[in-house]
């Protein structure tokens, strides 16, 4: 059987890999590496298939299989391919190159067309999007462009992070499909017209071009394009304030879309029926159907941007309800998935990594990463941009850049978006408790869905900063809600939270508060969220100074600036240093 691929034929009964004609040397565990991949192009082949394949019956490590990938991918990079063979981080490896099923809009054979237009639709087959929407520009000057071609060109725009460039060939194309009869393909694209709409912050547009979509779908029995279409008018409903209804449509966008026999628009619309019921208080069954989703996702010939779609709005779920174990689960796979479709990360992806690093990584590096991403959500994602901001002045207080955090939660509200619970701890901090309950209460009796996911997180910051300040009575109506849906909130950092709060209830002194902080540090540890395990770590040291107990504060300090240090906090290393000075506590 001979495979062809870009420049390579690779011909499995003769063992000969030929690069335009010349047999190219190939150790054989290399070849049979490169032919399995081939045969399941577009595929993420998991690691263990691949081992037991390639070794059978014999044991071998991972870092084989490492060494034969790399090895694989320079012999490709010699016909100028290597970047087809992709590496999924604790996944597996997956051969994109020429696989035509692996995109909703698969590029044409080469052979069909000359000149420009054949070379665009080349360019797409390898990812390289930039080659690509320059060279369908350029014949779109001399050639006609069918529909095809133009949601090729849309697709390249979209991957190399100019969606809203995408928008005319989008339109092209729908008037291009209805006047060749494929109302049920115009309908499909009229409603990713308006999911582009609806990320840009144009919501009257996005309902506009879903009642076209509608309109043209009519009667069509088509269950795939009805369901895509059910799947916007959901995130229409949660933009506007009706999650319940979202929830529905949502569900009846997955009944449909599991029928389609279309991985991804299953995966697609699985991802957002469970975002909706987490945001409703189903968070076990919603977070089965989202991993449930990325696995198909993973495993399937899913195009870039559905495959984006449903690592975002995980990433977004986890980000919301505070879920950073989850986070960190997802978030390397959601790297190699950028790196590997997109010339250019999209601002989404850059938005969810910062306010990860700001939970675990470097402060200063997610600074930059949100920092990045402020102006693609500009262009592209104004939807989120108040989120933007509210991220980068959490991340800025985090580094004790107090102006620059207040500035940021003040654009985060300008846009319409809420900065809390940072905009809180803040007012809390400033010693206005009074001004942090009542914005956290002003932000609990909102309706939208980031309001209902984020309702754990504000109300145990509520019951936290109402402990604090001596009102006991007030944190116990916070914590009964809480306590009330344990269910609803089982993660760590609310947990933790928790335990904070329930320490500071209880008298100075008091050996249970020194267990509550224990327990406190040890779930902001298990979370790896390193900047709150450091916080409390200074508040262990203050009680164990209070106790007398010197080596205990010793050790805690030790280990809080350690931590402070690592991930670059000069307000916690500050913090330490001070407390250092007053206890008379040398390094």
């Amino acid at each position: 059987m001979q495979l062809t691929f870009g420049p390579f034929v690779l011909d499995e009964e003769a063992r000969a890999l030929m690069l335009r004609g010349q047999a190219q040397h190939i150790q054989p565990r290399v070849f049979d590496l490169l032919a399995y991949l081939v045969r399941n192009a577009g595929r993420v082949v998991p690691k263990d298939e691949l081992l037991d394949a390639l070794w059978p019956n014999v044991t071998v490590t991972e870092s084989s299989l490492q060494r034969a990938a790399s090895l694989a991918r320079r012999v490709l990079a010699e016909g100028g391919v290597g970047e087809a063979l992709r590496n999924f981080a604790r996944h597996g490896y997956r051969f994109a190159l020429d696989a035509p099923e692996f995109a909703v809009a698969a590029p044409k054979s080469s052979a069909a067309a000359g000149g420009r237009l054949a070379a665009a639709r080349a360019a797409v087959s390898r990812y390289d999007w930039v080659t690509a929407t320059r060279l369908f520009a350029e014949a779109a000057t001399t050639d006609p462009l069918d529909a095809e071609d133009l949601e090729l060109w849309a697709l390249a725009d979209e991957c190399r992070g100019h969606a809203v460039a995408a928008l005319p060939a989008l339109q092209r194309a729908i008037e291009a499909h209805l006047a060749a009869g494929r109302n049920d393909r115009a309908a499909r694209t009229a409603t990713t017209v308006a999911r582009v709409e609806l990320e840009r912050g144009s919501s009257a547009a996005a309902q506009g071009w879903l009642k076209r979509a509608d309109t043209i779908l009519a009667d069509s029995d088509n269950a795939g394009v009805r369901a895509h279409l059910l799947w916007m008018q959901s995130r229409l409903a949660a933009s506007g304030g009706r999650p319940e209804d979202a929830l529905q449509l949502a569900c009846r966008a997955a009944e449909l879309g599991a029928s389609a026999g279309d991985p991804g628009l299953e995966a697609l619309t699985l991802v957002y029926k469970g975002f909706f019921q987490m945001s409703l208080g189903q968070v076990e069954e919603g977070s089965r159907l989202q991993n449930h989703a990325a696995a198909i996702a993973l495993s399937s010939h899913v195009d870039p941007i559905t495959g984006s779609l449903v690592y975002c709005n995980i990433l977004w779920t986890c980000r919301t309800f505070a879920d950073w174990e989850r986070a960190l689960q997802w978030s390397d796979g959601f790297d190699s998935w950028c790196d590997a479709s997109f010339a250019e990360r999209p601002g989404s992806c850059n938005l969810h990594r910062a306010e990860i690093l700001g939970a675990r990584g470097t402060l200063i590096e997610a600074f930059d990463s949100i920092s990045r991403a402020l102006p693609k959500l500009i262009e592209e994602e104004s939807w989120s941009l108040g989120d933007g901001y509210r991220v980068r002045g959490d991340v800025a207080a985090m580094l004790g850049d107090f102006a620059t955090a207040d500035t940021d939660y003040a654009m985060a509200y300008a846009l319409g978006w809420d900065a809390e619970p940072g905009h809180a701890v803040r007012l809390f901090e400033q010693g206005d408790a009074a001004a942090a309950l009542t914005a956290l209460d002003r932000t609990m009796q909102g309706r939208g869905w980031f309001h209902l996911q984020r309702r754990g997180v504000l109300l145990v910051n509520a019951a936290r900063i109402a402990a604090k300040s001596g009102d006991a009575a007030r944190a116990e109506g916070y914590l009964a809600e809480l306590t009330d849906s344990e269910e609803r909130w089982p993660q760590p950092a609310i947990r933790a939270m928790l335990a904070e709060t329930r320490a500071a209830l209880l008298p100075t002194g008091d050996l249970r508060a020194t267990q509550l902080r224990i327990l406190a540090r040890q779930l902001w540890t298990s979370a790896k969220v390193d900047y709150h395990a450091a916080r409390v770590r200074l508040e262990l040291a203050e009680g164990y100074l209070v106790a007398g107990d010197r080596p205990g504060a010793e050790a805690e300090l030790g280990a809080a600036e350690m931590t402070a240090r690592r991930i670059g906090s000069p307000r916690l290393v500050e913090a330490a240093l001070s407390l250092r000075r007053e206890a008379s506590i040398g390094k």
